[in-house]
């Protein structure tokens, strides 16, 4: 995954170890693995988001057009497994784009004011 919203090793020189939030555990069981650089801007945060809305649609249209099928208990378990990671992930990623848009808004209104 190279990503690098999500990657502390990938992140902006401005970013601080401080500016980075474990995932919560539905995304990862431990809080040492997974980061969120809060430093990063909206726009990516949003597009790694929706790259995780777009893999869960993927899933559930796979889903509905395979349920003409039997599944086995054990597919079905891990396709469910799968869909909450996105989709815990997607909820944080976005979340935190909706926190970081006043940030960049003040930025950009200093910016002009200068």
């Amino acid at each position: 995954m190279d990503n690098p919203t999500l990657s502390p090793m990938r992140s902006r020189a401005t970013a601080t170890p401080a500016d980075f939030k474990p995932l919560p555990s539905s995304s990862q069981p431990y809080d040492d693995v997974l980061f969120l650089n809060t430093r990063a801007p909206s726009k990516h945060l949003f597009e790694a988001a929706s790259q995780r809305m777009a893999a869960l649609g993927d899933l559930l249209h796979m889903l509905e057009n395979g349920s003409q099928f039997e599944s086995l208990p054990q597919e079905t378990a891990r396709l469910a497994s799968a869909l909450g990671l996105l989709l815990a992930d997607a909820r944080v990623l976005y979340e935190a784009a909706y926190q970081r848009l006043p940030q960049e808004e003040v930025g950009t209104a200093t910016d002009d004011h200068a």
